[in-house]
């Protein structure tokens, strides 16, 4: 107390003084020093610490920081906030960065000799008066923080105030100091994990982006060098992404979704097995949030590693684990998830991972008549065999599906199937009864919308692929119906068809089922089919005139004409 009574009233020494002093206080032990000398000195080197240009001589000497001690040590027996604290406390902030060792000194002077009441009250004011004085971006502010010997409460409300807003000029610096006491303070590790948590959901998005940059960083260990304090971290964001999907998941308006969901998905990148939850439970969330998810999901996937998707991906598909069953109907989540993965993959002309394409193609048939839509996004992954088998679940698509599927599987570079061996596949296929055979309408579907991909499936692929199919024993259903869509779609194909016609009829295609389609094809190709007509055996021939007798009347102007061209069996028919 008489120290600082001499500090207050003693005129100012000089910076040599002041080294001096430091230099007879630091070298001679307290037992050769009286009582009045002692308080003489200390009085002299309060002065002259703070006096202006003190300092430089004291750091060159190595006594700066025994000085801090004394000062703070000195200052720690006076009133609370009495005048010669508040003087103190000014001569430090009047330069932060030379003097923050001092605030150090004298905050552990405190906190060693007096409660914690005082402690907190003091430093709440030491700390209040040095964040309004620094600069928004320094770093000094984080790191008198982290070394106080303890932080009143206060502080986490001048912590919430540099991140209140995205506008906020201290927001970078407050989210990296809350960061640096969650990892480096153990007791106030929860207070600052739940303010940077509770941000990761705030309602600005400039503001939620970097705390959950933190965040994940943080739960991931990077630049953590205790284990215990990444464990804690990971368990705590873990479990908050988990609360916060569930709440995401039954949101009624997107926009609370999107603010929910971003934490679980950032996370995920991390550890891709939490996709599992988000795709078991897309299903049974609201439309907001389904929509939401759909839109955010695809950003995740084209970074995550496609072997990691893939397995979480199967087990969803075959039900894994038990709690999740498997899926009954095409989910819109996990076909999503097969098409970013696709266009990913053919994007840097590469190809998806086997066991995807192995595995979604060995549940196809499990799972029913959706089963074809999940094999759609990687049929241009597929090789022959593959896409043969596939194809029967490709029929049992809806129209616009299937059209896209054959599209996906025409277009692929290179095809799996080439357009001939694609349509002659097809024709092999039998229509059946029941929910696991091919529809005949499907079927019919399926050729018609490949003779309309006319880029890929030309006159020359199609007469080469019907060359095979009139081959076949039996002749395929399909047989006619795709030949009279040829010339209809072909019109200078006419002589390719006529060839085909004539190996159906030395086939005996009368025989068979097709004959009907037969007569009509000729009958729409005629003049060009008179010769078929001709060679017809005379049952046939009465028959199929009968059906068709403007044909008839054409082909008796012709034989009047050119009598001696026309065979005799076919004259009779005609009444010549």
């Amino acid at each position: 107390t008489a120290a600082a009574a001499a500090a207050s009233s003693a005129p100012p020494v000089p910076a040599s003084g002041g080294a001096a002093a430091a230099s007879r206080v630091s070298g001679v032990a307290p037992a050769e020093v009286s009582g009045a000398a002692l308080k003489e000195l200390l009085g002299q080197l309060t002065a002259a610490l703070l006096a202006t240009g003190a300092e430089p001589s004291l750091r060159v000497g190595g006594q700066l920081g025994a000085h801090h001690r004394i000062l703070g040590r000195l200052a720690s027996t006076q009133p609370l906030l009495s005048g010669y604290q508040g003087a103190l406390l000014e001569h430090a902030l009047s330069l932060p960065h030379e003097r923050h060792e001092l605030l150090l000194a004298w905050a552990y002077a405190e906190f060693r000799e007096h409660s914690l009441e005082r402690y907190d009250e003091l430093a709440d004011v030491l700390l209040a008066s040095l964040h309004e004085r620094l600069a928004p971006n320094d770093r000094l502010w984080t790191k008198l923080l982290l070394q106080m010997p303890r932080l009143p409460r206060t502080v986490l409300e001048l912590l919430r105030s540099d991140v209140a807003s995205a506008a906020s000029p201290r927001l970078t610096l407050g989210l990296t100091t809350l960061r640096d006491l969650a990892l480096q303070r153990d007791a106030w590790r929860p207070a600052c994990l739940e303010l940077l948590l509770e941000l990761c959901t705030a309602g600005s998005a400039p503001l939620r982006a970097p705390s959950i940059r933190l965040v994940v960083s943080m739960a991931a260990g990077e630049g953590v060098a205790q284990a215990a304090a990444v464990d804690q971290i990971a368990a705590r964001a873990h479990s908050h992404a988990a609360e916060e999907l569930e709440a995401a998941l039954a949101a009624e308006e997107e926009e609370e979704a999107a603010r929910r969901l971003p934490l679980y998905l950032a996370l995920c990148n991390r550890s891709p097995s939490m996709l599992a939850a988000l795709l078991a439970g897309f299903d049974g969330a609201s439309a907001a949030a389904q929509a939401t998810v759909q839109e955010l999901l695809p950003g995740l996937l084209l970074h995550l590693p496609m072997e990691a998707v893939t397995e979480v991906l199967l087990a969803q598909l075959r039900g894994e684990p038990d709690a999740s069953p498997p899926l009954a109907a095409a989910s819109p989540l996990p076909l999503l998830a097969l098409h970013v993965l696709a266009d990913r993959a053919t994007a840097v002309g590469g190809t998806v991972p086997a066991a995807l394409t192995a595995g979604v193609l060995g549940l196809v048939s499990r799972l029913g008549p959706h089963g074809g839509a999940y094999a759609v996004p990687l049929l241009p992954f597929l090789d022959e065999s593959q896409s043969v088998a596939v194809l029967p679940a490709l029929l049992r698509l809806d129209k616009g599906d299937l059209t896209e599927a054959l599209a996906a599987l025409a277009h692929a570079e290179p095809p799996p199937l080439a357009p001939r061996a694609l349509l002659l596949q097809l024709h092999l296929l039998k229509p059946e009864d029941g929910e696991r055979g091919v529809p005949l309408k499907a079927l019919i579907d399926a050729v018609q919308a490949c003779i309309n991909e006319r880029e890929v499936f030309t006159r020359a692929e199609l007469t080469a692929a019907l060359e095979e199919v009139v081959q076949l024993d039996p002749l395929p259903l399909l047989t006619m119906r795709t030949i009279i869509q040829t010339m209809v779609n072909w019109p200078d194909a006419a002589t390719a068809v006529m060839g085909l016609l004539r190996t159906l009829l030395e086939r005996e295609v009368w025989a068979t089922k097709l004959w009907g389609g037969y007569v009509r094809c000729c009958s729409m190709a005629m003049p060009l089919s008179r010769e078929l007509f001709y060679a017809m055996p005379p049952a046939q021939l009465e028959a199929a005139l009968a059906s068709h007798p403007d044909v008839k009347q054409k082909l008796v102007a012709h034989a009047r004409a050119e009598r001696g061209a026309v065979p005799t069996a076919a004259l009779g028919v005609l009444g010549l």
